[in-house]
């Protein structure tokens, strides 16, 4: 008679639903998880769509969304179970991620019932990729500031305006955006919440590279742009609320964990083999010390990413548990990247594949792209304030 397999380790005790579906998540990964999704055969954009393609026919692709609307209605532990097995699988970010943890939930609560029939089921099936349009030249933290504006003109809206770190439009087919629809209303009062395809006429695309040599982030111009005023989520002028909505998701998918469990692994090898501090004599002691840290912090990440997400599964949106999970999330990402730089020395800052270089993964890269960790969903001081406000009954700022 066979034993039973071990009762995995999550930190928290597993029900039997929870353990079926855990048994489910890796099956899953164990026959969906190919080299062809790994790298083999197809470029970046490639795989990740038929990644989600492959979890979307599992009905793993938004497990946190209402079963009507497609999803698995997951607990918080299922969520963490799901998070942690993905990242130990290291399997790739599904196309749509941010439409699956930002917009669709905002859908789903702000929606009509024909915008929710249409646009969901494309979102799981990456049918329709989706970018965020928030941020403007003179407007990033400070969203009300925004003046990028819409004129209702019989049943369209016609827009004008750009907005600037656009992250996919360069490749997305629809974009969710923010426009002045009452000029005469106070800053937060006069906003409206739009969903617009990106081949409208009078909307052009234009990149922005980065300190990383990438160009994921995108200005956006609108000339003109016509689009139905039906395609307005939410109340007309009533903008403010329903973007309130989306960045408390977006808070919530900033804080998951996959990429720094991911991270964690990469460190743990790191320190394995031979690197820059063992070199200069620092003592395995200093290594562990580091590690143990990052291990504890990535541990109780995940518990309060689960908390925050599970916050905005039954029709609510998340609250300022998101802005902990995002403010926490983000320093530990940076400060394990900037550790990964330490462990991999001189050789971490060249180029992968020029002489001297580290011969695995980009180091430097990675330590360049989470210095914006900590401004995107946000920055740092924005949620510091959302916390003191809203959990620790501060006053606001003057």
């Amino acid at each position: 008679m066979s034993a039973e397999p071990p009762e995995p380790d999550f930190g928290v005790t597993l029900n039997a639903q929870d353990r079926a579906f855990y048994d489910e998540v890796r099956e899953f990964l164990a026959t969906a998880l190919t080299d062809e999704i790994r790298g083999g055969g197809h470029d970046r954009l490639q795989r990740m769509r038929l990644w989600q393609s492959r979890l979307h026919n599992a009905g793993l692709a938004a497990i946190s969304w209402p079963a009507q609307f497609g999803g698995r209605a997951a607990t918080p532990v299922q969520q963490l179970v799901f998070n942690a097995e993905m990242a130990a699988a290291r399997a790739p970010e599904p196309i749509n991620r941010s439409a699956i943890n930002q917009l669709g939930p905002t859908i789903i609560q702000w929606g009509t019932d024909e915008q929710r029939a249409y646009y969901l089921p494309r979102i799981l099936s990456a049918d329709d990729v989706w970018c965020q349009g928030f941020s403007e030249p003179d407007a990033g933290s400070d969203l009300a500031a925004l003046r990028t504006k819409a004129v209702i003109d019989g049943d369209e809206l016609v827009i004008t305006g750009q907005k600037v770190w656009t992250s996919k439009a360069q490749y997305a087919d629809r974009i969710y955006l923010l426009a002045r629809t009452d000029p005469s209303a106070p800053p937060r009062d006069g906003i409206s919440y739009i969903l617009a395809d990106l081949d409208t006429p009078g909307i052009e695309v234009r990149p922005v590279r980065q300190i990383t040599g990438d160009a994921e982030f995108n200005e956006v111009y609108f000339d003109g742009a016509r689009v139905p005023l039906v395609n307005v989520l939410g109340p007309l002028h009533g903008g403010w609320r329903v973007a309130k909505s989306t960045l408390g998701y977006e808070r919530v998918g900033q804080s998951r964990t996959h990429r720094i469990e991911r991270r964690l692994d990469i460190l743990i090898g790191m320190a394995k083999q031979p690197n820059a501090l063992t070199d200069k004599g620092l003592a395995d002691e200093y290594l562990a010390d580091h590690l143990v840290r990052f291990a504890a912090q990535v541990e109780a990440l995940r518990q309060i990413a689960a908390q925050a997400t599970a916050a905005g599964v039954r029709g609510m949106s998340p609250g300022p548990e998101a802005s902990v999970a995002k403010l926490l999330t983000s320093e530990v990402d940076q400060a394990m990247a900037g550790f990964g730089l330490d462990l991999a020395g001189p050789a971490g800052i060249l180029e992968p594949g020029s002489p001297g270089a580290a011969k695995k993964g980009n180091v430097a890269q990675s330590y360049l792209l989470m210095r914006a960790a900590t401004f995107g969903a946000g920055t740092s001081e924005i949620q510091r304030n959302v916390i003191g406000e809203r959990l620790l009954g501060l006053p606001r700022d003057p």
